[in-house]
């Protein structure tokens, strides 16, 4: 398969809908001058004996991991981009730019990019490789070997943490166990091209999404559909709202003129300025907590 093909990954095990259509025709519509091919990839025709891990999953239902390996196994087998099924395409030129600047490259065989700023997370949501990538092979690797850890996927497994393994076991970014902290421009390491936050991710994860990275250089918006989250859970309101409603990206902006928005930020960041100044004990303070109740609402 040529880079320029987008791999789609959806089970639908028991009956679950794919409620993510807009963002499929999103991104026909704008890579439609560029000659890119769309491969949906569903239990028909992939290979669900492949090896333990697959296989516990296929067993179980479940899908949102089972996709959680495919979509590494599939960019190394055929390379191509992957995306996760509720990505909008924000500028199908840069997308295309940046797979032509993989294809010619020897430098590196994948690119990723990140997910928050400060404490780094890669895009496991979005990523592009060539046919046989070291970097795929090891991800694959991880799943291939977890023996009975694949029962405790949801707290181990997630897909951004344990991007970081790779550069880890390459020595890059060991300080800072295998992330990369505030990125502004792309870097290239371990045969890796690492894009900034704004690139790939305008939009902050959290229990309502914030569009707060968009800027000129954006090229997708990952609208966090949070398929996996289970009820009772931090971002189970996230998961109903994006069930109810897909939103793309001039759904924020037309938010964002709104006078009930810009009220609510100003006293929202009045009282963040206040009572947590940048650089402050209290600020680190706050987000080493917001941090716990995220990892608690994981398990």
């Amino acid at each position: 398969m040529s880079l320029k093909t987008i791999h789609r990954i959806f089970f639908g095990f028991g009956g679950e809908e794919d409620i993510y259509q807009e963002y499929f025709q999103n991104w026909q519509e704008k890579l439609s001058d560029y000659g890119y091919t769309f491969q949906c990839w569903d239990a028909t025709n992939l290979p669900l004996d492949l090896n333990p891990y697959v296989q516990a999953m296929t067993q179980l239902g479940d899908g949102v991991f089972l996709s959680d390996y495919f979509r590494w196994w599939v960019l190394k087998v055929y390379g191509g981009v992957y995306l996760d099924g509720d990505i909008e395409i924000i500028d199908g030129k840069k997308l295309d730019k940046l797979v032509e600047e993989l294809e010619a490259t020897s430098e590196y065989d994948a690119f990723i990019g990140t997910e928050y700023n400060e404490k780094g997370g890669y895009t496991s949501h979005s990523m592009g490789a060539k046919k046989g990538s070291k970097f795929c092979a090891f991800m694959c690797g991880i799943y291939e070997n977890l023996g009975k850890l694949y029962l405790a996927r949801k707290e181990l497994l997630i897909g951004p943490k344990i991007t970081a393994l790779y550069f880890l076991d390459n020595g890059s970014f060991v300080d800072s166990k295998g992330y990369v902290y505030g990125m502004s421009e792309p870097i290239v390491s371990a045969g890796v091209k690492i894009y900034p936050k704004d690139y790939f991710s305008p939009i902050t994860c959290g229990k309502t999404p914030i569009l707060e990275d968009l800027t000129d250089r954006s090229v997708l918006a990952h609208h966090y559909g949070n398929s996996w989250w289970e009820k009772d859970s931090y971002f189970f309101t996230q998961k109903l709202a994006m069930q109810k409603r897909r939103k793309m990206i001039n759904d924020y902006l037309q938010e964002q003129k709104s006078l009930k928005f810009r009220l609510k930020m100003g006293v929202k960041n009045l009282f963040i300025k206040l009572l947590f100044p940048i650089g402050s004990k209290r600020r680190l303070l706050a987000k080493q907590i917001a941090q716990k109740i995220i990892h608690l609402a994981i398990k």
